[in-house]
């Protein structure tokens, strides 16, 4: 659906205008200031209402500002060409669709909310947009909510992201363990029964020197007693019994060293060398058995935690995968175009990489997906806009059938230089023209409708005005 034809009078700077495009682009050049704008800005008035009107929608000195469309219509939606008529005053805005028929009951501002996208939507303004916000626009669009899947994949990534550094953390720690391969043994050797048996040996190894140091003093003791014998003898008589006494338990003595030595000489003490070797090399050995048992307990762990990493790993690539999925089943606009966390990407390259005209053409696609039975769209900075872009521009809106109105500051010596290239508006009036029909003064006709027996509906000049008041549901 796209317009035949805008009347505008006493909107904005427009003192008055009269357009009938004959183009699919109408291109509206001027000065800051000459009421470029205020020719977009009405078409979105008389669209969208009190909902898009600025604090003072009438021009200065005006008691009333009016804009009226006619529309061409829609067979596919069985809908005729139609007139949208909106007066503005002071105290309140009215808005009349003709032929009434086509509302079927509706108001006229259900009709058009029903029928109207984001027409306001410029697709300039997408372009300029953060890439958060276009991924918003799009995903509106298409009706996809990955929201809570992107809060889901956020949350199992920051919990594989913890689990992997713990895993990280088991790995180092299990390539800093001693692992002995040659040992075989899981548990370790009891040492309580060496320990006993080097016990016995060396309580065995004390009592013989303690035999011998005995033995010894006996011996010592011996040559004493022989040595007080040889002086007792040299003593008076009375002394005899004693050195008798003395001569009886020397023999006694000899005897039983005699007899000590002989029980002595047959011990042969235990070597302890060989038990505390063996007691080393157990330790060492144990030390091992240690070593390969803390090593499989660690290893045991560090598999635990890598499956754990593994079943959250799997569950983030099931998440990007429903969101891969619901991302390829939903109705993208544009060949190429998807989205990831950070924005759009066109052709696998985030959107503000791409050229300026892979950017507009994205923007195009989708500024027509918001618009998809109101066929008009509007560019408010087409300056930004170079030849180049503006040809991609022209043949997407021919190939797609849409309408599309552009202001681009230009002077009046750069839109002659130019080649007069659309419409010249200076003063808020158009003064020269290119590729569309204009007529300040247009004549009065009476608007074929089937308007119910009693009412008729006028054109003076360039607005239409009604015989009969707006009813209370048609006040904006």
């Amino acid at each position: 659906m796209k317009i035949i034809s805008l009347a505008v009078s006493n909107i904005m700077k427009i003192t008055a205008a009269f357009i009938k495009p004959t183009d699919d682009v109408v291109l509206i050049q001027g000065d800051n200031g000459a009421g470029k704008s205020s020719i977009l800005d009405a078409i979105v008035f008389a669209f969208k209402g009190d909902r898009e009107l600025p604090a003072e929608p009438v021009r200065k000195g005006a008691k009333k500002g009016n804009i009226k469309i006619h529309m061409d219509g829609d067979p596919k939606l069985s809908i005729p060409p139609f007139v949208i008529t909106r007066t503005i005053t002071d105290k309140r805005a009215t808005l009349k669709i003709e032929p009434e028929e086509i509302l079927h009951g509706e108001t006229p501002r259900s009709f058009m909310d029903k029928i109207i996208g984001s027409i306001s939507f410029d697709p300039l303004a997408f372009i300029n947009n953060d890439s958060k916000k276009q991924r918003k626009i799009l995903l509106e669009l298409i009706g996809v909510d990955v929201d809570e899947l992107d809060r889901s994949e956020k949350e199992v990534f920051d919990e594989r992201t913890v689990k992997g550094r713990e895993l990280k953390a088991a790995e180092i720690k299990v390539k800093g363990l001693n692992r002995w391969p040659e040992i075989k043994e899981k548990e370790e050797i009891k040492m309580g029964e060496l320990s006993a048996k080097l016990s016995q040996a060396y309580d065995w190894n004390q009592d013989i020197k303690n035999r011998e140091s005995k033995n010894q003093r006996l011996k010592d003791k011996t040559i004493i007693n022989k040595s007080m014998i040889e002086g007792i003898k040299g003593q008076i008589k009375d002394l005899q019994t004693e050195l008798e006494h003395l001569e009886s338990l020397l023999t006694d003595q000899r005897k039983e060293y005699q007899a000590e030595k002989e029980a002595i000489s047959k011990l042969e003490p235990i070597e302890m060398t060989l038990i505390n070797q063996e007691m080393t090399e157990i330790e060492i050995k144990n030390s091992k058995i240690r070593d390969n048992s803390t090593h499989h307990s660690e290893n045991a762990n560090l598999k635990a935690i890598q499956a754990q990493y593994d079943t959250i790993d799997t569950s983030l690539e099931s998440i990007r995968a429903s969101k891969l999925k619901l991302i390829t089943d939903a109705p993208i606009p544009v060949e190429g175009l998807t989205f990831d966390e950070d924005g759009l990407l066109y052709n696998d390259i985030p959107l503000a990489q791409c050229s300026d005209g892979e950017k507009l053409m994205v923007s195009m696609g989708i500024s027509m997906a918001l618009n998809p039975t109101m066929r008009v769209l509007r560019i408010k900075d087409g300056s930004l806009l170079g030849p180049r872009n503006m040809k991609i521009l022209a043949q997407m809106v021919k190939n797609k059938g849409y309408q599309v109105w552009i202001e681009k500051v230009s002077s009046k010596d750069q839109y002659e230089a130019t080649g007069k290239v659309g419409l010249l508006i200076e003063e808020g009036e158009i003064t020269q023209i290119e590729g569309v029909v204009v007529e300040k003064e247009p004549e009065p006709v009476v608007v074929e409708s089937v308007a119910k027996p009693g009412k008729k509906t006028k054109v003076e000049g360039k607005i239409e005005t009604q015989t009969e008041q707006p009813l209370p549901d048609d006040e904006w």
